[in-house]
């Protein structure tokens, strides 16, 4: 049961991060994007979908939300709507993923 417990905990903390990026990218998508994300994740994220390096300054929380969501498999179309909480959800894994998969790049051809 304590197992249990902890997971859902976990699942409750993710779960309120993805409905944070929901809300904060419609309501506040002027700010700029570091104040949710960190800066491994924005970057990694801008690298992949960009293929070129990240701007010196975070882009606006809108524009990275929608990154995000389209690394997820959201398409963006104008009928489409904003992007839902699944979307951002997927793109947030790959996310996670890019930006370890970046930091151990560095790590291993830094020496």
């Amino acid at each position: 049961m304590e197992r249990l417990e902890r997971l859902l905990v976990i699942y409750f903390i993710i779960a309120w991060r993805i409905l944070h990026l929901v809300t904060l990218g419609q309501e506040c998508p002027g700010l700029p994007c570091d104040v949710v994300f960190d800066p491994e994740e924005w970057q990694a994220a801008w690298m992949v979908a960009h293929r070129q390096k990240p701007p010196p300054e975070p882009p606006p929380l809108g524009e990275m939300v929608r990154l995000v969501a389209r690394l997820g498999g959201f398409l963006g179309r104008k009928s489409d709507g904003k992007p839902g909480p699944k979307a951002i959800w997927e793109g947030m894994e790959k996310v996670r993923h890019y930006a370890v998969g970046i930091e151990v790049g560095k790590a291993v051809y830094a020496t």
